[in-house]
């Protein structure tokens, strides 16, 4: 059986990169003018696919060079990676909402789905 060859550094791949810029482009093409790119939405699950096979990718690495996956550091990775971008768009929103007139109405709104994105858990709220 040919031996399969070793991940344990994963290579820079600027065409999935590239990818996954499409698709954010495609989402935000849909959400604008909905009619222009009806099928622009599937950019969220090409997002998430390629996303999915670059995380994996660098799990098996880890477990090759290591022999174990070590979840607790790849959520904290993860979390030192995402977070100060949430934040600093929920602040931005609060802002946003607190100072423009026409928006001040959502406020109470606002302050409860805050609390839902600060713990990353929008998606379960809007269940």
């Amino acid at each position: 059986m040919p031996k399969r060859p070793a991940i344990s550094a994963v290579p820079y791949l600027p065409g999935l990169d590239g990818l996954r810029a499409l698709a954010v482009l495609a989402v935000i093409a849909y959400h604008a003018s909905p009619g222009r790119l009806p099928g622009g939405f599937l950019g969220v699950e090409v997002f998430f696919v390629v996303s999915g096979y670059l995380i994996t990718l660098l799990l098996l690495a880890e477990h090759e060079r290591t022999g174990r996956i070590g979840l607790k550091a790849f959520w904290a990775r993860r979390a030192r990676r995402l977070l100060p971008a949430l934040y600093t768009l929920m602040v931005a929103v609060a802002v946003a909402t607190a100072t423009v007139p026409y928006l001040r109405s959502e406020l109470a709104k606002l302050r409860h789905q805050l609390w839902w994105a600060f713990v990353y858990s929008t998606n379960w709220f809007q269940i």
